[in-house]
């Protein structure tokens, strides 16, 4: 799944994981860490996922970031680890070098189930921007650049989107691309009142002239939902403290100690 930055991506994989009765289990691939480093107390990446696979029914696998890892400018030795341990993953086995954890949990599985688990029970969703494939004239309105000279509206297809992705990711995910579009004025101001209608009364006003001065520069930056994060996180930090309860005063805390002692 790729689309501009901000148009939600993450937020529908939770939503499918919750519609298909599925556990979610979202990696990025900037804080992948391949088998065999040095993780000083933390796991490995293709640990966290086995012990998630080994104690749930289903598990919606979602590879976050993923252009980031599989972007091959400037490519490192890193980079080709998470690759190949993520196409084993996709390929349907586990990456070589895999050790379960030695506790009661995996007491009765063995790699041969893990297997068979991964490769019955588990949906796998990359999700990603691509945003250096397409990063020419015709796709900057697209993938969330504003350029106010820019005044075509064709839009970049799924299949424009398949054909410019790297032919071993594209193969192993069966070309199955879903492209969600750029936000819309209207999806701004829809979003923004929803939003405005789950906060407490109290905050609703404040909220409401933040959205009101950032919205007209988020719809020409193409900023997606990420400006109601700032919106809301500004609204937060200027609202007054609440006052606290009275606290009763001494002489009426003595008094009540008094009357539970009789």
């Amino acid at each position: 799944m790729t689309g501009p930055t901000g148009v939600g991506k993450t937020s529908c994989a939770a939503i499918v994981s919750r519609a298909c009765g599925a556990s979610l289990c979202r990696i990025g691939t900037p804080n992948w860490l391949p088998l065999g480093a040095h993780n000083r107390g933390v796991k490995e990446t293709t640990t966290v996922v086995a012990e998630h696979v080994a104690k749930h029914e289903r598990t919606l696998l979602v590879v976050d970031e993923l252009d980031k890892a599989m972007d091959k400018e400037g490519d490192t030795s890193w980079k080709s680890y998470v690759r190949n341990e993520l196409f084993d993953l996709v390929d349907g086995r586990w990456p070589a070098g895999l050790n379960l954890p030695e506790d009661e949990n995996f007491a009765e599985i063995s790699i041969e189930k893990l297997t068979e688990k991964l490769q019955r029970t588990v949906f796998i969703l990359g999700i990603g921007t691509f945003q250096s494939w397409f990063d020419d004239e015709k796709s900057r309105r697209t993938i969330g650049f504003f350029d106010e000279n820019y005044t075509a509206t064709d839009e970049i297809s799924a299949k424009d989107v398949a054909d410019r992705l790297p032919r071993e990711l594209a193969n192993r995910f069966n070309s199955n691309l879903i492209r969600l579009p750029e936000l819309k004025p209207n999806d701004y101001h829809r979003i923004a009142q929803e939003a405005e209608d789950k906060l407490p009364n109290h905050m609703k006003e404040a909220f409401r002239e933040e959205v009101f001065q950032r919205i007209g520069n988020a719809i020409a930056s193409k900023k997606g939902v990420r400006f109601l994060e700032e919106a809301l996180m500004t609204t937060l930090m200027n609202l007054p403290p609440e006052p606290l309860p009275p606290t009763p005063d001494f002489f009426q805390i003595t008094t009540d100690i008094d009357l539970c002692r009789l």
